[in-house]
């Protein structure tokens, strides 16, 4: 893409992906005292809000896996999961696969316009592709940095 917001979005994802390839299941499952949610968690629910923002906001075809939403959706923690979530390494290859479809089908469309408009939780409206790629590098931002949080709480 030759636009400045996917591609911070892109290295912004590839980043995520590169730093937790290296953390084992068990490592990825633990839920630091204090907080709600692991690493697993955090890379379950970056992939739905992407696969929310880019593809079902934008009308485009969208591929939740089984049992996503109730593993991984807003307000969402793994104390109260009753179902097995998907390892690393399937989270890692979903991840990777997710940005390239982003990269492949939004890459020309990123000024149409969704209708209808969208307006988040905390008021946000978005009008175009271009405005919910830009919330997602923000979203994704933000959990990476938890990720990194939780992992150096693991390793100390």
């Amino acid at each position: 893409m030759s636009n400045v917001v996917a591609d911070q979005l892109g290295f912004v994802r590839r980043q995520a992906v590169e730093y937790v390839r290296s953390i084992n299941d068990a490592a990825s499952d633990i839920i630091p005292p204090g907080l709600k949610n692991n690493i697993k968690w955090n890379l379950g629910h970056m992939y739905v809000i992407h696969e929310k923002f880019a593809f079902q906001l934008t009308g485009e075809e969208t591929n939740y896996p089984a049992n996503f939403s109730k593993l991984f959706d807003p307000g969402t923690q793994p104390s109260d999961w009753n179902i097995e979530p998907p390892t690393m390494s399937k989270l890692i290859a979903l991840l990777a696969e997710q940005i390239e479809r982003v990269e492949s089908i939004l890459s020309s469309k990123l000024k149409k316009e969704i209708n209808p408009h969208y307006k988040s939780s905390t008021g946000l409206i978005f009008t175009n592709v271009e405005e919910l790629l830009g919330f997602l590098i923000y979203h994704e931002a933000m959990h990476f940095a938890t990720i990194k949080n939780i992992k150096s709480i693991i390793d100390s």
